[in-house]
């Protein structure tokens, strides 16, 4: 219930104005948020145990989780597929240009010697049956990310 202001006097400072309005408006009541059910987030490729540096080993770890038979999301996918550009893809599977939520990757440093051994390493990876694999629910499409929600 609001004051009765009869008795103050004519001249009321902003700040005393401010505080009876508020009173009067219940202004002052605790505010408490209106509880929100909320969508589950998408996860994407945990790469923590790689210092979040998205390097052959992070990717290796990914494309070695990944299931070609699975719908591609921010978790599942190849982590050496490229677009149509050419690109290759962030942690989240998304693509620069192209895909919603793209991130700049946190890169491992490179020098000739590193890749050199990254060939190697992808020379082995290729042998993979599931590294050329298209076609799948896993794979690269324009569509892929129609049905997920914003990137992590």
């Amino acid at each position: 219930e609001g004051r009765d202001v009869r008795h103050l006097p004519a001249q009321i400072s902003a700040p005393e104005m401010l505080s009876l309005v508020s009173q009067s408006l219940s202004l002052n009541a605790p505010l408490r948020p209106t509880p929100v059910q909320r969508a589950v987030s998408p996860q994407m490729a945990d790469i923590s145990a790689f210092g979040g540096i998205w390097g052959i080993e992070a990717k290796e770890a990914v494309f070695n989780a990944w299931d070609p038979e699975k719908p591609k999301d921010y978790d599942n996918f190849n982590p050496f597929e490229r677009n149509f550009d050419g690109a290759m893809s962030d942690e989240n599977g998304c693509f620069p240009g192209e895909s919603r939520g793209y991130k700049v990757p946190n890169r491992p440093d490179a020098s000739w010697a590193i890749m050199q051994e990254e060939a190697k390493k992808m020379d082995e990876i290729k042998k993979d049956p599931k590294y050329g694999l298209s076609g799948k629910p896993g794979c690269y499409s324009l569509k892929w990310q129609e049905k997920l929600g914003a990137p992590p």
